[in-house]
């Protein structure tokens, strides 16, 4: 690869100008979202906007009300962009639910017991790892229609 040139030419007036000569080496490689055109010996950089906006998607995600149902299973993740959870079983059993780690959630999540069936069939939740639903290991919706909202405090778990 030669050493690329750079001219400056000073004028009379205040002002510089200057030129940059870069020779590219025979091979220039690209990872994605970037795009790499050298038809006819002219690199062209672009981006892949389907790229950027597949990868980043789920972090620049409007807040809005995202519904997470959960009709079956006795254990089921609550979704990081889930802002309410409706735990709506099909059939009748207790249920666990996992809360995703506090800094990856998006924003607060109300859980409720849409079936109307907690006080038989309790809903547990427990939060990842060593993080805590208000100093708490978990928390139990055990009352018929029952629920809970819970903040995350990026770190240390849940509030009510």
């Amino acid at each position: 690869m030669t050493a690329p040139v750079l001219k400056i030419k000073v004028l009379a007036k205040p002002i510089v100008k200057g030129k940059m000569d870069v020779r590219f080496p025979a091979r220039v490689q690209v990872v994605s979202p970037i795009l790499l055109d050298n038809t006819g010996g002219v690199y062209t950089f672009s981006m892949d906007m389907n790229a950027i906006i597949a990868t980043l998607g789920a972090v620049f995600q409007p807040i809005e009300n995202i519904d997470q149902e959960i009709t079956a299973g006795s254990a089921a993740n609550v979704d990081v962009n889930s802002n309410t959870v409706r735990v709506n079983k099909s059939v009748g059993g207790n249920i666990t639910l996992t809360l995703p780690p506090a800094n990856t959630k998006i924003s607060a999540v109300l859980i409720a017991d849409w079936k109307g069936d907690a006080g038989t069939n309790n809903i547990t939740i427990v939060p990842t790892g060593s993080e805590k639903i208000q100093g708490l290991s978990s928390w139990i919706i055990a009352a018929d229609n029952g629920s809970v909202f819970l903040r995350p405090i990026p770190g240390k778990g849940y509030a009510l």
